[in-house]
């Protein structure tokens, strides 16, 4: 886990230090060094593609409003899920897109329901409808666990079944109550069973969490991280020191501590 203590701290900087350190934790290493293999001939980068709007249809009549940054890498592309905080959107969070993106990642940023441009849904009727975002409680905070993300998943599986990434390294940011959502969604897609020798699910390979919040209209992201499964994922926590979420990420550092120690045989946490 890292921390920084700058309350003002840039997107760009995040990603950097991201890219440099949690992404090394699921990258394989171990090729060996360049003078003892014969050079290629070099040959044209291939061009990172240019963002690109995404309409996300969920199974209940939603369409979620998405921007892709999608990566140059093919299938050595590491997808990244940004998860914005509650009453927020995607948008404040384009620099930290383009700066993942050019290190090499394939980044989705997407309103979920009530929020930004994914404002509307269709009901039972077929007809228009307007979220009322004073009105989400708990209930939609599950649908947006269990459905919008879900949903975003859904395009990361087309374009790794397309060749553009490696769904299996899926990395998922949180920023405040975002980090309730996407670590209680990658409990989920932690549970999913394999059949036989073909995995469900488990794609979820590492957690960042930006000024991350216990709770979001009740629900709570302590039972997830007492999972096992997300005890042992390699964690980030960036926060500002002094700051008013400090408090909660202290108790989230503190309860990642006690599980990994637990979940690995009484070993102290690293990093």
């Amino acid at each position: 886990m890292s921390y920084f203590s700058n309350r003002r701290y840039s997107l760009r900087r995040i990603a950097v230090c991201f890219s440099l350190g949690i992404l090394s934790t699921i990258v394989p290493t171990g090729t060996p060094s360049a003078h003892a293999q014969a050079q290629p001939p070099t040959k044209k980068p291939t061009p990172i593609p240019q963002p690109r709007k995404v309409e996300l249809a969920t199974k209940d009549g939603v369409e979620l409003s998405g921007v892709y940054f999608g990566s140059n890498k093919g299938k050595d592309a590491i997808p990244v899920l940004i998860v914005h905080e509650w009453k927020g959107q995607k948008a404040p969070y384009g620099p930290l897109c383009v700066t993942l993106q050019r290190a090499g990642c394939a980044v989705l940023a997407f309103d979920y329901r009530g929020h930004g441009g994914s404002r509307e849904y269709t009901d039972q009727r077929g007809e228009k409808q307007e979220f009322k975002i004073e009105t989400m409680r708990r209930r939609s905070v599950n649908e947006i666990t269990q459905i919008d993300m879900e949903t975003a998943k859904k395009f990361f599986k087309e374009e790794n079944n397309a060749g553009n990434l490696n769904l299996n390294a899926l990395v998922v940011i949180g920023i405040r109550e975002g980090c309730v959502i996407g670590t209680n969604w990658t409990h989920i897609d932690w549970m999913y069973p394999s059949v036989g020798s073909r995995k469900q699910g488990q794609d979820v390979k590492a957690l960042v969490m930006i000024s991350p919040k216990r709770q979001v209209q009740g629900v709570s992201i302590d039972q997830s991280l007492n999972d096992p499964n997300i005890g042992r994922l390699p964690t980030m926590l960036i926060y500002g020191k002094g700051s008013s979420e400090q408090s909660d990420t202290d108790r989230i550092q503190k309860l990642l501590e006690v599980n990994k120690r637990r979940f690995s045989g009484n070993r102290t946490a690293e990093g």
